[in-house]
């Protein structure tokens, strides 16, 4: 009995979301939410008096500038660009400092102090896999994280985030999604986890599930990492950021196919836009010390239980039959060195656990001395794109099943092929 109730409720629910759609000529979220405002608005009318104060001049010249049809695409290339550029610098010279400092001097005493009492195997267990894996973790990966999250707190609580969102939202449109869209999909900068979480705010499942897909190519702050601590490092911060470039454009290709695949129209955008404030630096440090600390806390453990995993591995003469069976698809098909799909492999874990094991497999964290720049590049452009982390891969099984999140993976996988098949053969051509 219960059951035929709530079957009848939903068709009850189906029936007039028809008749209201037809009556107004709009889907029914949109007639819902507009008719949510007018009755909020007349609530407060009646109840509030209002005394209005003057906006600051300097906040309705800023915020005119950053709507601009114009000139607010340029601004916000320029934040998007000045965001990276800051992380990159801040990032290297405290990745140099401690891995001179701190990194070099450490592990050389180290391994004589420990080769006095234990047998070399252990020794190398130990320094090369435990050790290794924390300096790496301090002099590869921390640097750029804090100063990103920095950043990424100061447009939050600046009030910026959702005049990009109204800025792009004729774009989002060319991909099934509007504007609202975009705070998801900025989320995922910082993570794809809360970005995964962050298209609830969208109100169809078509929309959901199209901005689900839209997340999971966009660079996390783990997928930065690997860009700059490889590329950015190694071969320029141009060519870094053309990754970026290209993660986007291929964001925007592959969503546009679903959406082409997927039936239904976008809907309009209704939001609200907070006033422009000044950041709380308290404000900015909790929300860093946050994210860092929760790093910390879930990465390093499984960084350093990684790379001691490999270094038994390796002991046991296990990591080369691995390598060698698939040295027809990194060597083949990527022109990568062979042992890199030992990283690829591991970077499903942590995205930036793929940094760590490629400076583990090839035994040097000076990568250049191993790769050429244009193996460096191709390398961090398949990590960009292909199969999230295991978190983001559960994040999307909660929201969206596990047929769409595995469809999604599994998309994620061949896009990245192509486009490391791609760009290998063209430098190839070239000759780089």
């Amino acid at each position: 009995m219960c059951i035929r109730d709530r079957s009848e409720v939903v068709k009850l629910a189906e029936k007039l979301a028809r008749e209201l759609e037809d009556i107004h000529g709009e889907p029914s979220p949109v007639v819902i939410a507009a008719e949510r405002y007018a009755k909020i608005t007349s609530i407060i009318s009646e109840v509030q008096k209002v005394v209005a104060q003057p906006r600051i001049k300097w906040e309705r010249i800023l915020d005119h500038l950053t709507t601009h049809p114009v000139l607010g695409y340029v601004i916000l290339g320029l934040v998007l660009v000045g965001m990276l550029s800051f992380v990159f610098y801040i990032g290297s010279l405290a990745s140099e400092a401690i891995e001179e400092g701190l990194s070099e001097p450490l592990i050389e005493v180290l391994r004589s102090t420990l080769q006095a009492a234990l047998p070399i195997e252990v020794v190398d267990i130990i320094v090369s896999g435990a050790i290794m894996g924390l300096i790496a973790g301090l002099t590869i990966v921390l640097p750029y994280i804090i100063p990103f999250h920095i950043i990424l707190s100061v447009l939050e609580d600046s009030g910026y985030l959702p005049r990009a969102a109204y800025l792009t939202d004729a774009l989002m449109h060319k991909i099934g999604l509007h504007g609202k869209a975009l705070i998801p999909v900025l989320l995922g900068f910082g993570c794809n986890v809360p970005a995964c979480i962050g298209c609830r705010i969208l109100e169809t499942d078509r929309e959901r599930c199209l901005c689900g897909l839209a997340t999971v190519f966009v660079p996390c702050a783990a997928r930065t990492i690997v860009i700059l601590g490889v590329v950015g490092r190694f071969v320029g911060i141009a060519p870094a950021l053309s990754i970026y470039l290209m993660a986007f454009g291929v964001m925007l290709l592959v969503t546009r196919l679903a959406y082409k695949v997927m039936p239904g129209e976008p809907i309009g955008l209704i939001m609200e836009m907070p006033p422009y404030r000044k950041p709380s630096l308290k404000s900015i440090l909790s929300k860093t010390w946050g994210r860092t600390k929760e790093f910390i806390i879930i990465a390093f453990p499984i960084i350093v239980g990684a790379s001691v995993v490999l270094e038994v591995l390796s002991a046991m003469n296990l990591i080369a039959p691995v390598v060698s069976l698939m040295e027809p698809f990194t060597v083949g098909v990527l022109g990568l060195p062979a042992q890199t799909i030992i990283p690829l492999l591991f970077g499903f874990l942590r995205k930036e656990l793929a940094v760590v094991m490629l400076s583990e497999s090839l035994g040097t964290t000076n990568l250049s001395l191993v790769m050429t720049a244009s193996q460096m590049y191709v390398f961090a452009l398949v990590v960009t794109i292909y199969i999230p982390c295991v978190a983001t891969l559960a994040a999307l099984v909660k929201e969206f099943g596990w047929r769409r999140a595995i469809a999604i993976s599994l998309t994620t996988i061949v896009v990245a092929t192509l486009i490391g098949a791609l760009v290998h053969g063209i430098f190839s051509i070239a000759g780089l």
